[in-house]
């Protein structure tokens, strides 16, 4: 709950640093999911390999570009609203 008192600078360093949290969290998210996906690749790459098959390259799923573009965006916003709060600080010009 945000407090009545709340100045709306105050109301910009809030919701900034959530949309902030919430996209480092959705990025690294992304990450942790490629590199599950390769390091799953990398061992069916290594056993194939000894077979004498032939390997394709890693594709990354559609999901973790846009987990990774979406969690980049968000945390655009979240800075936008951070610098947008420190303006309407107050003793600011």
């Amino acid at each position: 709950m945000i407090p009545e008192s709340v100045n709306s600078h105050e109301t910009f360093y809030l919701l900034g640093t959530i949309v902030l949290i919430i996209g480092v969290v959705i990025a690294v998210t992304s990450l942790i999911m490629r590199r599950r996906l390769e390091e799953e690749h990398r061992d069916e790459r290594y056993v194939r390999e000894r077979r004498g098959e032939t390997v394709g390259p890693v594709e990354q799923p559609r999901l973790v570009g846009v987990l990774q573009y979406a969690g980049l965006s968000i945390m655009a916003v979240g800075i936008l609203l951070l610098v947008a709060g420190w303006t309407l600080a107050p003793g600011s010009s």
